[in-house]
């Protein structure tokens, strides 16, 4: 019995290290940028770095919107009149307090790109982020997800082997695992 319980903690401390060494490396996601009719931009803690490669994408010609779901704000690169319901907040429904901030940002997003007959998009974040921001796209937008890609900022931190995080990083890294958790517990009761 004691040889159990010594291999049972064993196997125990030897998964949640393989764990914390992979948890880093699990949220990081990007896919090469296509053209798409829209750049979603996410706010953030580092939100200059992520209005950087949003302007990059934009520069290098691979969209002609940007969408700044938070601020319920379309930005085109044309001179064509905004449509009404893509700017301000009319034409909103109001959603459960519980969603995640993420979550109503992509709902946000979808309804705008809905009004403005847009169907493809980059979404830009922080690299940490994109794992979460993949998920509830393919939650958000069903098949259309397809036409996403996600494309993290260059210009913002992402260390992804132990020895190059801090505690800030190891912070981020612990909050974007509670906020897929809480994500996917609620997403079981909604439509």
């Amino acid at each position: 019995m004691k040889y159990w319980l010594v291999a049972l903690v064993f196997i125990a401390v030897l998964l949640t290290g393989v764990a914390a060494y992979h948890a880093p490396r699990f949220l990081v996601y990007a896919d090469n940028p296509v053209k798409s009719d829209a750049v979603i931009l996410f706010l953030g803690a580092d939100f200059t770095a992520r209005k950087k490669e949003a302007a990059r994408l934009l520069y290098e010609d691979y969209s002609r919107f940007l969408i700044i779901p938070s601020y319920r704000q379309v930005i085109s690169l044309e001179k064509i009149p905004f449509f009404p319901a893509a700017r301000g907040q009319g034409g909103f429904k109001s959603y459960p307090r519980f969603y995640e901030k993420t979550h109503l940002e992509l709902l946000y997003a979808k309804k705008m790109m809905d009004t403005m007959g847009l169907r493809s998009a980059i979404m830009v974040s922080s690299p940490y982020h994109m794992k979460r921001i993949k998920m509830i796209a393919g939650r958000v937008f069903g098949e259309q997800s397809r036409l996403l890609s996600f494309t993290p900022t260059p210009y913002e931190n992402d260390p992804i082997h132990l020895r190059e995080m801090d505690r800030t990083d190891w912070m981020f890294v612990m909050n974007e695992y509670i906020k897929i958790c809480w994500f996917q517990l609620y997403s079981l009761f909604i439509k």
